[in-house]
């Protein structure tokens, strides 16, 4: 393993586990589901999709078996390279679209570039770019809003409960 395959690959754990963090977070404090990590298996049809981070709300947890998940969560996210080609970033979202996962995102562990999409009508992804302020607006999660930035900065546990007025940090 080249170094810098081994640099990506901490990268890339670091960032997945950063985002359960953020995830889970406002699913338990809102008590709306499942937040899971790398591993878990999504059983759609004839494919099996491998996400890095998923959120399955209480409405489909019955869908969360030993082995797979039977049903679409509505979140998944891939956490790529930046070297990922378009080709390759496009054959992930149809997959995920044919899934019919709500909302998908890709984000880059090496640049902590995020692109979020959300499935139209005909479960084809739109690109959903943050708001003038920079912020995005989870469809799959709708108490879920936070800066783009935190991809690329990933703040701490007390900071991410700190902005959702969970806690309050005293200075």
């Amino acid at each position: 393993m080249s170094l810098s395959t081994y640099n990506y690959s901490v990268l890339q754990a670091k960032l997945q586990a950063w985002l359960v963090t953020l995830l889970t977070v406002v699913v338990e404090a809102y008590e709306l589901g499942a937040v899971i990590g790398k591993g878990a298996r999504v059983v759609a049809g004839d494919d099996a999709l491998m996400p890095d981070v998923l959120y399955v709300p209480n409405s489909e947890r019955r869908s969360v078996k030993a082995d797979a998940i039977y049903a679409p969560p509505a979140l998944a996210i891939d956490v790529l390279h930046s070297g990922v080609s378009e080709d390759e970033r496009a054959a992930l979202r149809r997959r995920y679209a044919a899934a019919h996962v709500l909302e998908y995102w890709q984000i880059e562990a090496d640049t902590g570039r995020g692109f979020c999409y959300q499935a139209d009508a005909n479960w084809n992804y739109d690109l959903i770019p943050p708001d003038k302020g920079g912020l995005h607006y989870s469809t799959a999660i709708v108490q879920l809003a936070f800066p783009v930035e935190w991809f690329r900065k990933q703040p701490g546990l007390l900071k991410l409960m700190e902005w959702w007025g969970i806690v309050e940090i005293e200075e």
